[in-house]
């Protein structure tokens, strides 16, 4: 985007997952080329990663070791006793991100209070690090008992490593998540310590790759709360990196219901395997501190983002009851979905929209890649539609239906779950293949309206435009609200203040740029979870408290359909979200609105309610601003292609994006 003028520039070429940084170059030199750019003109590169969530998936990370208090070696396989799913007696959790034969425990004692009971062994601190050594782990996590309330011992330990074991990656719990709940404390900094070699090999190959280039700016990354940080501290802080991706998405949606004067929003990202939901309440992604990726609890601030195994390159598949199931296995680019003719033989999500003609067989990514759509049809013959005795065009249709069926269940999940009604909301629908069913899913849901933006391949990256530097700092805490030592709450929240401004200034924000917001964790006397609340900037005081009790009744009424107004209510942790701003620029110019209306580049059969239509396919550069649309209708565009079913109406608003309204032809 040029600051100047406003003026964006878009290409999308082809993922490289042997090497993702060579993507990303390639995907750069497009850009500079398009636009007639040098490298040393550009002032600002943000970029969102997937190689900590795809380590962390796939279980390709490092070889960690773990150094616990003595007696709690065994907490990560312990965990929690909850079911993942209550009535599925075979349901088994995931193995231990590391070994138990790798947890090792050493001799010390730290009490809630921040009191030291017993000191730290140093000996044994450094026998198990000459044992780590001779097994060749290459990463370590540090995680003491009640290390929150004193890191004093695990910084000796971290000091002693750094000694001993200089090329070791070192995690150490208190500065990642200085918060109690030991399992999730342990989770969150084994994470950190597994992921964190894998992302300072990429981080540094694409800081070395830009550097060749004479890029005119340092590399930031996108974090999973939908802020900024700087490669350095990606590479230090790894975990806070798992959502990177998503997270630009979620910040899509967020800025197109404040310009659409629509602030309330669900988002679907439907990419290749997976797909990313959030809801937008008032403009802003819910966030959450408790999260969990494949069963690995991660106990960091993050936009609550609901990924499911539901994707254009989902595996469509007959159970041995001869159920048709679709995902969560998936084609992925490589050998990718039978219609690529690349080596994909199993029948999937893009195959079955193939055989439907939703998918030009001649326009993927805009006539570069073409498509065989004999391929998907013979897929989709021999292994489903043949052993369920159906014709063709009912398995197909079966196939987007049961995936359709898995995606409305994901954004119930973020919604309904959750105390808000979908029918409230709008669907904003991006991701390669987001604007092929997001008409459908709203549908089901009984919404009203459907957004599709300008460019929905791209949305997530689009989105990363908005986003902000951003720190996260907590401090446990666990008080009566009515008992609580405000001087004392006081001044930890200085402490962190005084931390975050001088964080802030180091990366050049000062003043008007640097923002700073408190927010407390609260819950029920003897509840086991929390509430995050927003609380008062200026200095804690009694007639302060009584307002943060009331908005703690409030959310928890919203979040679980009751308030318990004469409970006690305690205070949990202290929480500082602090804000570096980034200059904002408007996007230049509106969608065009004179001249002729458009018509059709083509009609073709597409399949919608139980019969093919002859539908006109429109290219959506050619469309003008509000020129009215109703279904059938096929959109096409470089990144992704628009479904708007019999029954709706489509048209583009002036900031290009396209409305579509359910049940108003």
């Amino acid at each position: 985007m040029d600051d100047e003028t406003g003026r964006l520039a878009v290409a999308k070429v082809a993922s490289t997952p042997p090497d993702p940084a060579e993507g990303v170059i390639n995907g750069v030199r497009k850009l500079m080329s398009m636009a007639g750019l040098q490298a040393a003109e550009i002032g600002f590169f943000l970029h969102g990663t997937t190689v900590a969530t795809n380590a962390l998936l796939e279980g390709k990370g490092a070889l960690t070791g773990l150094i616990t208090t003595e007696g709690f070696e065994d907490v990560l396989l312990i965990g929690r006793q909850n079911r993942p799913r209550l009535y599925d007696f075979w349901a088994r959790r995931p193995r231990p991100i590391v070994p138990r034969s790798l947890c090792y425990g050493v001799p010390e004692r730290t009490l809630h209070t921040g009191e030291i009971l017993r000191a730290l062994d140093e000996t044994r601190v450094r026998e198990i690090i000459a044992d780590i050594r001779g097994r060749g782990i290459k990463s370590v996590a540090v995680c003491l008992l009640h290390s929150y309330a004193n890191p004093a011992h695990e910084q000796i330990v971290k000091a002693i490593l750094q000694d001993g074991y200089p090329e070791a990656f070192v995690t150490v719990s208190s500065e990642i998540l200085p918060e109690y709940r030991e399992y999730e404390r342990m989770s969150t900094v084994c994470i950190n310590a597994y992921v964190m070699p894998k992302v300072n090999s990429y981080v540094k190959h694409l800081q070395d790759e830009l550097r060749l280039m004479d890029v005119g700016s340092d590399l930031y990354i996108m974090q999973s709360n939908g802020g900024v940080i700087t490669a350095q501290t990606a590479r230090e802080s790894s975990a806070r990196t798992v959502l990177s991706g998503p997270a630009g998405g979620a910040l899509t949606g967020a800025y197109l219901s404040k310009s659409l004067d629509c602030p309330d929003v669900i988002t679907i990202d439907i990419g290749g395997t997976s797909s990313d939901i959030c809801l937008i309440k008032d403009g802003h992604p819910n966030q959450t501190t408790e999260s969990d990726i494949e069963g690995y609890p991660i106990k960091l601030p993050m936009i609550d983002i609901n990924t499911i195994g539901a994707g254009g390159g989902s595996i469509a598949w007959v159970d041995p009851g001869g159920a048709l199931r679709v995902g969560p296995q998936s084609a992925g680019a490589v050998p990718g979905p039978a219609c690529y003719g690349v080596g994909g033989e199993e029948p999937t999500v893009t195959d079955a929209n193939a055989v439907l003609g939703r998918i030009n067989p001649a326009f993927l990514l805009g006539g570069e890649m073409p498509l065989y759509p004999e391929r998907a049809r013979e897929a989709i013959e021999a292994k489903i539609a043949g052993p369920l005795g159906i014709d063709l065009v009912k398995a197909a249709e079966g196939i987007i239906t049961v995936v359709n069926a898995n995606m409305v269940r994901g954004i119930r999940r973020v919604s309904v779950e959750k105390g808000y009604d979908p029918r409230d909301f709008a669907l904003v629908a991006f991701g390669g293949a987001g604007p092929l069913h997001g008409v459908e899913l709203a549908n089901a849901l009984n919404m009203k309206r459907v957004i599709v933006p300008l460019y929905p391949g791209i949305a997530s990256a689009f989105g990363m435009l908005s986003a902000d530097v951003r720190h996260d700092y907590v401090q446990t805490r666990i008080a009566v609200a009515d008992q609580l030592n405000l001087e004392e709450l006081d001044a930890l929240y200085r402490e962190m203040e005084s931390h975050a401004f001088r964080q802030l200034a180091t990366e050049g924000f000062q003043g008007p740029t640097a923002e700073l917001s408190r927010r407390v964790d609260m819950r029920y006397l003897g509840q086991s979870y929390e509430l995050t609340i927003a609380a008062p900037s200026g200095p804690l005081t009694p007639a302060a408290i009584s307002p943060l009790i009331e908005d703690f009744h409030r959310s928890h009424e919203q979040a679980y359909g009751y308030a318990r107004q004469g409970e006690k209510v305690e205070v949990v942790n202290l929480r500082l979200v602090a804000l570096g701003r980034l200059p904002r620029s408007e996007i230049a110019g509106e969608w065009p609105s004179a001249g002729t209306p458009p018509q059709p580049v083509d009609h073709r059969p597409v399949f919608f309610q139980g019969r093919f239509h002859r539908t006109p396919v429109y290219q959506r550069s050619h469309l003008l601003q509000r020129q009215p649309l109703s279904g059938p209708v096929i959109i096409e565009q470089l990144d992704s292609t628009t479904v708007v079913p019999p029954g709706c109406r489509a048209a583009v608003e002036p900031g290009g994006n396209i409305l579509i309204d359910i049940g108003e032809v």
